[in-house]
């Protein structure tokens, strides 16, 4: 009976505690938590992309007044920049209680390498040659450069290149090994490049060889073109030239030079006070007029003449009258005559041809178009006129510039300009060497004036000769 009272009091115990449970409930079984909302445990983000933690929301349960929201507190330690594990804690804390949950990062490096092959345009490989490798780069988007890591095999036609980073990406590229015959035969002269000989001397052909790297030896299938006049001074090329089995095209130059020594005539300064009056461009539609005042006075000058002909009659009526003939130009046009030794050389042995034929006798005096000292030769042929200015001279030519202008090659329209610009430089001189154009009526008109101003001030007119002072400027190009 002791017994039964005992379990009836407990029972009776359970049923009043039963009755106010709810208190008990809120005092005893409080609960943390965080809520993820990727609702995951691991995530994956690729290596150098944006990476934003997921958001998480902590609740502290409450059994009898439902829920509280908690602050979570996150810790990232993803770093994008380097492939591997990492961890996003979340942590919230509520009074004593205090709760963490983690998600796992992977990040992750799916980016294989590229690697890049540089490439010469019609760069080709000799059908008896080997390829000459032309460059390569690996660069991986974590590992940088890794060109040397790159593993590179050679087939006959055929390369290939090979990388891996240290992720384990690989990349391979491929690069065709094209054959083709683009080189040219190689011609080798027999004897000397360059020959200079006199004029009324012989010239003897050496020849040339030529071999080729794919054909062998090409000699038999040499042409030559050009040939020397060994009794006119000039600059002659001759020329060699082959052509392999795939068109491609071999040549070599021999330049000859026909020279006509210069004398040794020293350069004689007359005494006293001397102008050479000297016209360019000529003959023209005032030569006619300028000759006759000329003869008025008794003066000689000297003509630079070109090739002009519808007058070049007055080129005989010059030297007939006693003026010097001297060459200036066939041409005039300097992209020709001045874009090489050889093109001068044959423009003005051209115009002396002409000379020849009017007066009876070809000129060794010359003045070069725009005078020693242009810059506009520089345009066609860098150099060329410190070549000339020592090729005319081995030719056998005196070549004369001029220290007083006129001012009528651009400078003046005007006959008294002309006039007084002479007057202004010969007044500064012992000799004079003046430069006009008797292509110009205003500079013609200026003449008479010049010599009567020149005869009433003690000078005396002169024409050039290979003993007169050259005047030479200094040489620009």
């Amino acid at each position: 009976m002791k017994v039964k009272r005992v379990v009836l009091g407990i029972l009776i115990s359970l049923l009043t505690v039963a009755s106010f449970g709810a208190y008990i409930y809120f005092e005893n079984t409080s609960k943390l938590d965080i809520t993820i909302d990727s609702a995951v445990s691991e995530m994956t983000v690729e290596v150098g992309k944006s990476f934003v933690p997921p958001s998480a929301k902590g609740v502290y349960k409450n059994g009898l007044s439902g829920k509280e929201d908690v602050e979570v507190k996150v810790e990232n330690y993803v770093n994008l920049n380097k492939p591997g594990s990492y961890l996003v804690k979340y942590i919230a804390e509520h009074g004593q209680d205090k709760i963490e949950k983690s998600v796992v990062v992977k990040v992750v490096d799916t980016v294989p390498p590229e690697i890049k092959l540089v490439t010469t345009p019609m760069q080709y490989t000799s059908p008896v040659g080997k390829y000459k490798e032309q460059g390569f780069t690996a660069i991986d988007n974590v590992d940088g450069d890794i060109t040397d890591r790159v593993v590179r095999t050679e087939t006959h036609d055929l390369v290939t290149y090979t990388v891996s980073d240290s992720s384990g990406n690989e990349t391979t590229v491929t690069r065709n090994i094209v054959y083709k015959d683009v080189i040219a035969p190689k011609v080798s002269l027999n004897g000397s490049q360059n020959i200079t000989i006199s004029v009324g001397g012989s010239y003897s052909e050496s020849g040339a060889t030529a071999s080729d790297e794919v054909d062998g030896n090409l000699t038999d299938k040499i042409t030559v073109s050009g040939s020397v006049n060994t009794e006119r001074r000039g600059i002659y090329d001759i020329t060699y030239t082959v052509t392999d089995s795939a068109g491609n095209v071999g040549r070599a130059v021999r330049t000859v030079k026909v020279i006509s020594p210069q004398s040794n005539n020293p350069v004689v300064y007359p005494g006293g006070k001397v102008i050479y009056l000297t016209f360019d461009d000529g003959p023209g539609p005032y030569t006619q007029k300028l000759l006759d005042v000329l003869d008025k006075y008794n003066v000689k000058a000297t003509f630079f003449v070109c090739n002009k002909p519808s007058y070049n009659y007055l080129i005989g009526e010059e030297a007939r009258r006693g003026h010097t003939v001297a060459v200036h130009t066939n041409s005039h046009n300097y992209g020709q005559i001045y874009s090489s030794e050889a093109a001068f050389m044959q423009d003005i042995e051209a115009m002396n041809d002409i000379i020849q034929a009017q007066t009876g006798s070809r000129s060794t005096l010359l003045r070069f178009p725009g005078g020693s000292s242009n810059t506009v030769s520089r345009k066609y042929c860098r150099g060329v006129m410190t070549q000339l200015t020592g090729t005319v001279v081995e030719m056998g030519y005196t070549y004369f510039d001029w220290n007083v202008s006129s001012g009528d090659a651009g400078g003046t329209t005007n006959t008294s300009v002309v006039v007084q610009n002479v007057k202004n430089g010969c007044s500064r001189l012992q000799y004079s060497i003046v430069l006009q154009h008797d292509i110009k009526g205003f500079s013609v008109n200026a003449v008479e004036q010049i010599i009567e101003w020149g005869l009433l001030n003690g000078y005396t007119f002169l024409p050039l000769t290979d003993t007169s002072p050259t005047a030479h400027q200094r040489v620009n190009n």
